[in-house]
Parts: structure tokens; sequence; C-alpha cells
């Protein structure tokens, strides 16, 4: 798995680390300046190095919102707007679907319909209908 720098809480990474080898010495240095996390720290006060599927975590989490009501027509529009729905499903008694262009990494937006309600959240591109259904319950 890949490395990446980044500030925790921050929904975007600085770059990815590239591993330099001397010997027995392994150092970590930015993909695109070749920057040691040292000289980030000088520009970006508590940068940290991790696992990329961690900061995607945390991205994640920092990136998806709780789903606010929309109307009719914001719904329709979405499902016919440039771009084709992805994923649209009908199961609970609730339709969703989801945005085919990201916000950010996997991020995208999930729209969900249950009878003349309607919502709109930022969501995990991979989230299941049956958690959709579940998120759209509680509002």
């Amino acid at each position: 798995m890949s490395k990446v720098f980044y500030i925790p809480g921050e929904p975007t990474a600085i770059d990815y680390a590239l591993e330099l080898t001397d010997g027995p010495t392994v150092t970590y240095v930015t993909n695109w300046t070749r920057e040691t996390l040292d000289q980030l720290a000088q520009r970006y006060p508590g940068v940290v190095i991790g696992e990329e599927d961690s900061f995607i975590e945390q991205q994640e989490r920092a990136l998806s919102t709780n789903p606010e009501e929309i109307t009719e027509a914001e719904y329709h529009a979405a499902m016919s707007g440039p771009w084709p729905p992805l994923v649209w499903q009908l199961g609970d008694g609730v339709e969703s679907f989801k945005g085919s262009e990201p916000v950010e990494g996997n991020i995208t937006l999930i729209y969900a319909r249950k009878g003349s309600r309607y919502w709109r959240f930022r969501g995990v591109a991979t989230l299941p209908h049956p958690l959709i259904a579940q998120k759209i319950q509680h509002h």
C-alpha cells in the first residue's frame, strides 16, 4: 500500500510518498518535490506520513455529510443531469442513486427518495443501498 503525506483532519493529501533507500537507511520524500517530512513540516505544521488507506478513511469521514431534504425538482434534475446516475436502486421502500461525478476521492453525491420526500448527501461511492435507506430514516 502507498504512503501519503497529509495533515490529520484535512480532506486533501499533500503528496504521495516515495521511498528512497540508501543501504539500510530508508527515507520518505514527496513524490513531486522530493521534500522530507521535516522539510514539509516547515510549510505544513502537523503534517504526518501514513498509509494511503488510513488517509482515505479520514478523507471520507471529513467529506461525508448528513442527508438534507431537497425538492422533488432538485431530485429529478440530478437524475436527468448531464451525466447518468449510477447504481439506481429500489428497496425497503426507498429509491436511491449516486452521482457519476466524484466530489473528491471516493466521495459522490447520493440521492434518495421515500414517498414524497427527497434527500441529498455526500457519501462514499460504494455505500450500499440498505445503508442509504437507513441514513435517511433518521431524517
